[in-house]
């Protein structure tokens, strides 16, 4: 050990200390060309490049876990029926999107917290995943320090990969585990929640389109209803059963009672010509002009006051046309929704499965080989850099 000259006790100068003698920097200099030429022996190569290696074989080759992937493929699909229709135009905004963005929704679900909480709650992932079985440098929450659910979501997240083919839409799922059981069950789990996804997607697509149309049917269908009852009420009323025939019927009587009166008027002329003093000459005067009153009356029914037939037939074909706006509208409103149950049926969504999660027979991962190589490879070249800086201090020195 090289003791150095104690330099609390030094002059100082202008508020500073002196710089250090030319004995004590030979002291240095002669301890660092000590410790350099120590690092250029054997053990250097031993320490710094044997060791590593030999505990990165022994952890590549014997100690680390096995890992095995379970593989399963699917495709977001809908049927092939296309609507041309203009309200498959008009839904479109509040209607399912592209089978292609769909398959990179199920992807983003299927790396979501959502997914893995959920797969956490019913296979219990802190506890499979932190098997003591398990190497302690794959394991999860190796030393107990961290059991949150972040923890848990950041070391899930590199065990499970979907890759979605642009071209065919077609996405990959593979999920990596300590045990072949696990592995699929996680598989299995993830394709599980992403249908429940799709069919969660589908239903609200559905409503979205269908919940417009049927709001509108029930309020056609409030309307007509209220339109009926107007009509009904106001035929109880008025004592109608059909306004424009009962029209027809009093001006028909009308026409008979002014056919009789001029008969009456003929005769009455005829005696006033031809036989002045008949006493049937004050009968039919008297005739007459209850004839004349009758068809006032009459007239005054068909086309006179408020309570005229006129006055009625025109409220009356009001309500019958409100009537008949109603019925239109309901018509149109149903024929609405029906187009909207199609619509929604044409781009329902479905997972379809094309392969199976599968059960992994041998352990793909680790690469036990190319990992020791590269470890080999990695400490060779950090070697080397080492040595060439201490080789370059050393010459500097000198």
């Amino acid at each position: 050990m090289i003791k150095f000259p104690n330099t609390s006790n030094a002059k100082k100068t202008d508020g500073h200390l002196k710089k250090p003698s030319p004995e004590m920097t030979r002291g240095i200099f002669s301890f660092l060309k000590k410790v350099f030429s120590y690092l250029g022996q054997k053990k250097f190569f031993i320490y710094c490049y044997l060791v590593p290696f030999i505990c990165f074989f022994v952890y590549f080759c014997f100690i680390q876990s096995d890992v095995y992937v379970s593989e399963s493929a699917f495709i977001v699909r809908q049927p092939e029926q296309k609507s041309v229709s203009s309200l498959s135009v008009l839904l479109s905004s509040v209607g399912v999107s592209s089978v292609r963005e769909e398959a990179y929704v199920v992807k983003s679900f299927s790396l979501s917290r959502d997914s893995i909480k959920t797969l956490n709650e019913n296979l219990n992932l802190k506890n499979i995943f932190g098997n003591k079985e398990i190497d302690i440098f794959s394991r999860f929450n190796p030393i107990g320090m961290d059991d949150s659910f972040e923890a848990l979501y950041k070391y899930i997240s590199g065990y499970i990969t979907v890759e979605v083919d642009a071209s065919s839409s077609i996405s990959n799922l593979k999920v990596k585990a300590y045990s072949p059981n696990i592995a699929r069950n996680i598989n299995e789990g993830l394709l599980f929640l992403s249908e429940g996804l799709i069919n969660k997607l589908n239903t609200r697509a559905r409503n979205d389109m269908v919940d417009t149309a049927l709001q509108e049917v029930n309020h056609a269908e409030e309307e007509a209803r209220k339109c009926a009852l107007a009509l009904s009420t106001y035929q109880d009323k008025e004592t109608l059963f059909d306004p424009a025939q009962q029209s027809t019927m009093q001006l028909q009587h009308v026409a008979r009672l002014q056919s009789e009166l001029i008969d009456v008027r003929g005769q009455l002329a005829q005696y006033r010509e031809f036989a002045a003093a008949s006493p049937s000459i004050r009968g039919l005067e008297k005739r007459a002009v209850e004839l004349q009153k009758e068809i006032n009356t009459e007239m005054s029914k068909v086309a006179g006051g408020s309570d005229s037939m006129t006055q009625k037939l025109i409220a009356y074909e009001r309500l019958k046309l409100d009537r008949e706006f109603s019925d239109k509208r309901l018509a149109s409103a149903l024929a609405t929704l029906e187009q909207a149950r199609l619509e929604a049926q044409r781009q329902r969504l479905y997972l379809e499965r094309i392969a199976q999660p599968n059960l992994p027979d041998e352990a793909i991962y680790p690469r036990r080989l190319l990992n020791t190589l590269s470890a080999a490879g990695i400490l060779l070249i950090a070697y080397g850099v080492i040595k060439l800086l201490v080789i370059g201090i050393i010459e500097h020195q000198q």
